[in-house]
Parts: structure tokens; C-alpha cells; sequence
């Protein structure tokens, strides 16, 4: 038989594997793995974790030790698949003369086959200027570091956190606001707070407090000298688009009753208009097939000031368009608001785009279906 597909997910900003039970990628893997079977190609999904907010550099030397630990299993075709910055990385890992603080052998990108990026901002996002601003970084360091010095030496206070989080979750249930962001961040990370689950919150914020880089890499300007200088080799490039709904006030009207999605809502909203900010010069000439794809997809072509809450539309464009779709930046992830599946699965970043159960497992088949044709030679 032989030797199977490697199928790398890439995480983006704020990465991690995973957090006690708290998922990046919720659901994917499944998604995928039904997609595949279906095309019938064999393949292995793997998760890495890389650094939250360091240098893409660094991020990208992650996922070429990943590429090179397949390698060193069997001779099967690789394919990597990144969320948001994390197709940034995956660019980078694999530019033969990227100078990248590894021992790894560059040589074992030669097996990667295809990449595929969704919602990652290769133009450059005007979110990273707004938090990578002279009081951006020092608020984020702060933020960090306060809270990796309470989960060190508060006990107390953690405990009663932890108390109060549980009342919390179930005082709103009283309300109505069941299976809430609070009620998942809950159940999958605080209810059982184990010394293993802060030992590895700690780690996570120590890195976001000791690296920061990634923020003013991923500006407009950053990212035009990033393209011009990153030549891709010949690998085949896929993308995911996302298009977030504009906000409005009666979408705020409408959740009234439920404070967590006001204030999320509210969030979404500040991301959303300092995102749609996109300086024309910064974006890409589209090809005849991303203009089909797009007006295929949405009936029009996307204006600048389109995002996903994190991400300019026009600005994930990169090589084949294969999936187009109304969501947010956190949606394709599966952190949608969904009541089917087992457990909690909250709606991270309640925008109103509709994005649903159906819509993220037609977007994961297209994925696997560009991939499959990619691994044949289609």
C-alpha cells in the first residue's frame, strides 16, 4: 500500500494547538477526513501548534520541521493547509532560500505538493497597523504578562475566578444564554483547571508577551515587500475567500436579550470598519478566474472596503480561488454557532453572516477536492 497524504493545518494569529479541550480547528479535521475519504485519497491530517504572535520567520522554521518530520516517516506526498497567517507561513517555509532559524533540510519541501491559505491576509490587513501601533504592543505585553503572573502566584484569586465562572455559566442558563462563548470557554478550558491546562496557558501568554512581532508584519507595507521579495516556487497555490456581512444597527437590536452577543457584536464591528480601511495600491490585479470565481461565488466583484472582520476580502486573493463564502474570520475555523454537533460550539464572533454546519462542510469538501486534484496531477 501506499504511503499516505500528509495534510498539515497551520494555525494563524493567537495560535494553538489546542488549550485543555478548546479546539483552533473545530471540526475540521473530521470535515476533511470525510471530504477525502469520498475522493478517495488516503491521507494523514496533521495539527502543529507554532508561536502566537512571533516573526512569521519563526513561525514558518515550525512548519518546515513539520514538513521535515513526514519526510522522515515515509515518502508520501505533503500538502499544507493555513488559517489566516498561518498560509503566510506556509509561503515562507517553503522558499528555497529563506533564511530560517532551523536545522531542517529545506530540501524536504520538494515533497510538498500543494498549499492552500483561508482568509489569510497576503496583502496586508489595516488591523495590524491599529494593535501594532506604538500603544498596541505595550497594552498586549501588559495584558499578557499580568495575566501569567496571576496564574503563577494568585491561587487565590484564581480560585475564586474559577468559582465565579462557574456561577456565571450557570446564572445566565437562568436567562436563556445557554452554550455562550463563556459557557464553552468554560466547560473546555476552566471547569477542569488542572495544573497541566495552566502550566499551558501560561506558556501560551508567555509567548505572546515575549514575542510580538507577527503584528507589524502583517500591514499592508510589510506584506508589499514580503510579496516582492518571496517568489513562489512551483507548488500549487489555492485560497479560501471570506466576506464578513457590513454591520448594522439592527443586527444589535436584534440580539438585545443576549449581552455576550452585544458585545461580541460590538467587537466584530470595531474590527470590521478599521479593516475596511484598505489602501487600493496595496491590493492584487485580479486574473480572469479569481473575477469568475468571485462573481460565481458572490454575483459581484468585492469592493476594498470588503473583510472578514481581520482580513481584507481582495487581500486573501493567492493563486486558484476555490472556495468563496460569507463568513467571518473565526467561522471557517468551525467557531460557529452550532447546536448540532455534540458539545459546546459557540458562536465566536457573532457577525450575522449565516455561516452554518452546511456551509462549512461544503467549503472543507472544496478544499479537499482542490488538493485531490492536485494530488493526481490535475
Amino acid at each position: 500500500m501506499s504511503a499516505p497524504h500528509h495534510v498539515i493545518l497551520i494555525p494563524g494569529f493567537f495560535a494553538f494547538a489546542g488549550l485543555g479541550d478548546l479546539r483552533y480547528w473545530s471540526g475540521v479535521d473530521v470535515a476533511l477526513q470525510r471530504a477525502f475519504e469520498k475522493f478517495q485519497l488516503n491521507v494523514e491530517i496533521i495539527e502543529i501548534e507554532t508561536l502566537p504572535t512571533a516573526s512569521i520567520r519563526y513561525r514558518a522554521a515550525r512548519v518546515l520541521e513539520a514538513i521535515a518530520r513526514c519526510c522522515e516517516k515515509d515518502d508520501g506526498p505533503i500538502h499544507l493547509i493555513g488559517h489566516s497567517t498561518g498560509g503566510l507561513d506556509a509561503r515562507l517555509a517553503v522558499i528555497p532560500t529563506a533564511a530560517l532559524p532551523t536545522s531542517a533540510d529545506i530540501k524536504a519541501c520538494d515533497r510538498v505538493a500543494s498549499i492552500v491559505t483561508i482568509a489569510t491576509p497576503h496583502h496586508g490587513t489595516p488591523l495590524a497597523g491599529t494593535f501594532g501601533s506604538a500603544m498596541g504592543q505595550p497594552i498586549l505585553r501588559w495584558l499578557s504578562s499580568t495575566a501569567v503572573i496571576g496564574l503563577e502566584q494568585g491561587k487565590l484569586p484564581l480560585s475564586t475566578f474559577l468559582r465565579l465562572g462557574a456561577w456565571a455559566v450557570k446564572l445566565d442558563d437562568v436567562f436563556g444564554l445557554e452554550q455562550t462563548v463563556v459557557d464553552q470557554l468554560y466547560a473546555q478550558l476552566f471547569n477542569e483547571f488542572t495544573d497541566e491546562r495552566r502550566k499551558a496557558l501560561i506558556a501560551f501568554l508567555q509567548q505572546v508577551a515575549g514575542d510580538r512581532s507577527l503584528i507589524v508584519q502583517l500591514t499592508p507595507d510589510s506584506l508589499d515587500l514580503f510579496n516582492a521579495t518571496t517568489a513562489d516556487p512551483d507548488i500549487a497555490f489555492g485560497c479560501v475567500i471570506t466576506r464578513g456581512r457590513r454591520p448594522t444597527w439592527r443586527r444589535v437590536v436584534a440580539q438585545y436579550r443576549d449581552a455576550y452577543a452585544q458585545a461580541l457584536y460590538g467587537l466584530y464591528t470595531l474590527l470590521w470598519l478599521v479593516t475596511s480601511r484598505s489602501d487600493e495600491r496595496y491590493l492584487p490585479k485580479l486574473s480572469e478566474q479569481q473575477e469568475l470565481a468571485f462573481l460565481s461565488g458572490y454575483g459581484t466583484l468585492p469592493s476594498p472596503s470588503d473583510n472578514d472582520g481581520m482580513s481584507p476580502t481582495l487581500s486573501q486573493v493567492w493563486g486558484e480561488i476555490i472556495h468563496v463564502t460569507d463568513a467571518d474570520h473565526l467561522d471557517v475555523m468551525g467557531q460557529y454557532g452550532d447546536r448540532t454537533r455534540p458539545g459546546i460550539h459557540a458562536d465566536w464572533l457573532p457577525s450575522g453572516t449565516g455561516f452554518d454546519g452546511k456551509k462549512f462542510l461544503q467549503l472543507w469538501s472544496d478544499v479537499a477536492a482542490f488538493v485531490t486534484r492536485k494530488a493526481r496531477g490535475a
